[in-house]
């Protein structure tokens, strides 16, 4: 099983004791303590095995158990807080970390719902509290949910997500119980982020005839977040976060000439993907050309970007490329 850094420290802090552990983490910034206390939270079962490999990556002494061991112990997650931070600040640490807890457990059943039987459940919540599901929920999963509703609560959704900035601690558990709530009715939730970005994501996965009627009604109210919309879903660095499957599909659609100017200029991280996506030849010869130095406008180099990003969102709503419809992708 391979570990990063905090689970690592969260499972040699579970193993050593609630007043060592809590001498610890007072030498921590309060970002660092909650980052710890989230992933001691959700450990539940280690082999010995993987505890000696975290201790002898510390210190060889403390390899002193033999047993198997589980951590779901939350009154001792509780004592290492309150030795910590003193009772009344651990134990509201603790039960915000639970509630965070409550909330993305929530949201994984979410994600998992037939989006229809998910619109049933949601369509009478109100709609900041249907914002921020879908901001929580799987990019695609939110599209497929947003395609069901109406024209105008669709702009509305879009335009609340862009305006998202997070969930206050103070409006934690009233989430969690929305959530409960829902629960109780149907399986339900999961994690990310709000603003800009999130919207452009959602937006790509929609129906292109959707898609434009967002930003059409959008454009009627707040010209300026619009503009903003656009430069977002047409930002040539964002293809990175698309499947490579769609990537081997565009590079079989898109000549070659065409694919060389819209790489050039771009960094490492994108010329790769589309490396990764090829036969080793055809990358090798491709980043022999990228590395010679010549002179192509800037004007070229957005052109084709966005020509291939056209090309890609074709790809994305048909599964295969058509030429034919290509241009009712030209926002």
């Amino acid at each position: 099983m391979t570990l990063n850094g905090t689970k690592k420290s969260a499972l040699l802090l579970m193993s050593i004791g609630a007043d060592q552990a809590s001498e610890v983490l007072k030498h921590l910034t309060p970002f660092e303590v909650q980052e710890l206390v989230t992933s001691m939270i959700n450990i539940h079962q280690f082999s010995n095995e993987t505890l000696n490999t975290v201790l002898q990556e510390c210190y060889s002494i403390f390899l002193k158990k033999n047993n198997s061991l589980s951590y779901s112990d939350e009154n001792y997650i509780s004592d290492v807080l309150n030795k910590t931070l003193g009772e009344k600040k651990g134990s509201i640490l603790f039960n915000e970390m639970l509630e965070i807890r409550t909330i993305k457990n929530g949201i994984k059943k979410f994600n998992s719902m037939e989006p229809k039987k998910l619109v049933d459940l949601l369509k009478k919540e109100h709609p900041q509290i249907l914002t921020t599901i879908l901001i929580y929920l799987k990019k695609s999963q939110a599209a497929k949910v947003l395609s069901l509703l109406n024209e105008e609560k669709r702009a509305e959704i879009i335009l609340r997500i862009t305006k998202f900035n997070g969930i206050k601690e103070s409006n934690l558990t009233d989430l969690k119980k929305i959530i409960n709530n829902l629960l109780q009715r149907k399986n339900l939730l999961s994690s990310e982020e709000g603003g800009i970005k999130t919207a452009v994501k959602i937006l790509n996965y929609l129906k292109i005839e959707y898609e434009k009627d967002i930003l059409k009604k959008i454009n009627m109210s707040d010209k300026n977040l619009n503009r903003k919309l656009i430069k977002e879903m047409f930002l040539f660095d964002n293809i990175i976060n698309t499947d490579d499957k769609y990537i081997q599909c565009l590079i079989k659609n898109i000549e070659r000439e065409k694919l060389y100017i819209a790489l050039k200029g771009t960094s490492l991280l994108v010329r790769k993907k589309f490396f990764k996506n090829m036969n080793e030849e055809q990358a090798k010869k491709l980043s022999a050309c990228l590395e010679k130095k010549s002179y192509i406008s800037n004007i070229a180099i957005k052109n084709e970007q966005k020509l291939i990003l056209m090309i890609l969102k074709n790809i994305l709503h048909h599964g295969f490329f058509k030429e034919k419809n290509l241009g009712k992708y030209y926002v």
